[in-house]
Formats: C-alpha cells, structure tokens, sequence
C-alpha cells in the first residue's frame, strides 16, 4: 500500500486556526514577493543535477531533490533563520513556516515573516514542544482496525508514525507536497523547546516527514545544538551581528564529504549566492 497523507488518512479533527488566524501571524508588510535566485527555475532540473547552478554553487543537489534534514544552528538568531528561510525557498517556494513565538513576542526586524516573506497560509505557529512530540496514545488508533491483514509491514509502520503526530504536524503533512520534488517544514527557533523535547523521538518523527514525501529544516539559534547528529545535514553559521553578515562564516559539519564545504571548512555567506541574494534584500545597501 502507498500511504497517501491526504484522505483517506486526513489529519485529526482539531481547533487549530487557520494560519491567518494563529498566534503571532501578520499580514505581510509588502506585497512585492521576495525574488527568486537569478539563475532561473528553483526546482530540481537537469542544470542543478549537473554542475549545479550559481544559486547551489557548493552545495550539493541531494539537499534540494529529494525529502531530507537538516539542522542549521548559530549563535545569532536572525542569521540562522534568514539562512534557513534560503534554503526552504531554494527547494520550494511552497515551503511550511513552522515558527515557534511565544504569545506576545515581537519580531525581530529581519524575520522572514515580519519582512512579509512567509504568507499566512504557509505559516504555523506554535508556542511549546507539544506540537512536536509524537503522541503515545494513538501508537493504535482504531483506523488499524480497517487495515488488510495482507497490507506490508512497511506501510503499516509508516501508517502508524503519521498518526502518533500531534495535530500540528498532521495539518501540515495532510498538504500535498510539490510534484517535482519535496515539501519542507522549516521549523525556525527551534532552541526554545530541543532541550525540553525527547531525542529518541526525531528519528521518527523525520522519518514520518520523509515519508510524507516532505524535508526537516530546524533553526537552532544558539551557539550548539542538542540532538543535531539525528540529521542528515548539520551546518553551523559563525556569525554574531546581522548586519554585519558578509563576515559570517558557513560551515558543514555533517552530510557534505567533497568541495570546498567538506572536513568542516568555512565558507563565507557573501560567496553562496543561495544566501547572498536573500540576505542582501534583508540588508539594503544604505
């Protein structure tokens, strides 16, 4: 059986708002979109499989192609999540912003949603680790009732990781993903619930995404990351001042074992132009 997230495996009833309507979500501030990298069409195509275009100069295809993770921590809040928001908008614009903002916050000026990069149906927000952390209680719901006996375990297993998640995480998986190529849950800020959330639990909880046909992108704003070696790609983003960006340094420490990016060398972001054309329209020339 190929589970499908979409009915018959709709995501739990629930009182989530819409996303216009959660905590924390504004109208965009502009209406003028964020422009793509220069080089052309974002998707995954016969120029990216190749040398790779300008925009994903040292970083390599499997990152962008297909369902995957990937953990980006620094020490600066605002740079790990502009850098975050580069590279889920790198693999599709139809990319879910899953911000976790506690009631009342205001955002800091260069967040991805405050410049009005991320449109409210695209944005999530949560407030604690309850809307990641996998539901124990329903590791036997009665849809296990309906399943044929002759169905593969695999797909089972599958079945069941979907419907231990929390609501939040059903909503967004229950959206089809883009037909060439993987969804993304980008999970900004995620440093204010990992010390509080189970690390047996993120294998299996990346696993349900990937096989929901979606990525795991998770900002972790602080100088380290708990539970990052789960991840297939782990970057840290060196770097203290937003404004002063084009010093910061961007570094592979996990997923990346040839080019410049490799043995946990530094590059800097002004030489990546996934993340110079973003963090340049953040950052105006005065």
């Amino acid at each position: 059986m190929s589970i499908n997230w979409s009915p018959p495996f709709a995501p739990r009833l629930g009182t989530l708002s819409p996303p216009g309507e959660r905590p924390g979500a504004r109208p965009p501030e502009s209406e003028t979109p964020i422009p793509l990298p220069p080089s052309g069409p974002v998707r995954r195509g016969p120029r990216l499989r190749g040398a790779g275009g300008p925009p994903y100069a040292q970083l390599p295809p499997r990152l962008f192609d297909r369902p995957t993770s990937v953990f980006v921590y620094g020490a600066s809040r605002p740079l790990v999540n502009l850098a975050l928001f580069a590279l889920a908008q790198a693999t599709t614009p139809q990319f879910q912003w899953l911000d976790i903002c506690p009631p009342g916050e205001e955002r800091q000026t260069v967040d991805p949603v405050r410049l009005g990069w991320v449109r409210d149906d695209q944005l999530w927000v949560v407030e604690t680790a309850c809307a990641f952390q996998s539901d124990p209680l329903s590791a036997d719901p009665p849809v296990f009732s309906l399943i044929r006996s002759d169905e593969p375990a695999a797909s089972v297993a599958e079945l069941r990781e979907f419907v231990k998640l929390p609501e939040t995480s059903q909503r967004i998986l229950a959206t089809p993903p883009p037909s060439n190529g993987p969804g993304v849950v980008a999970v900004p800020n995620a440093h204010r619930v990992m010390a509080k959330f189970p690390a047996a639990q993120i294998p299996s909880l990346i696993h349900a995404h990937h096989s929901a046909g979606f990525s795991v992108y998770v900002g972790y704003g602080e100088a380290s990351g708990m539970g990052r070696t789960a991840f297939d790609f782990v970057f840290r983003l060196d770097g203290e001042r937003p404004e002063n960006w084009r010093s910061s340094r961007w570094a592979c420490e996990k997923g990346i074992s040839a080019g410049p990016l490799r043995a946990n060398r530094a590059v800097g972001l002004s030489e990546l132009p996934i993340f110079a054309s973003v963090f340049s329209r953040a950052f105006p020339p005065s």
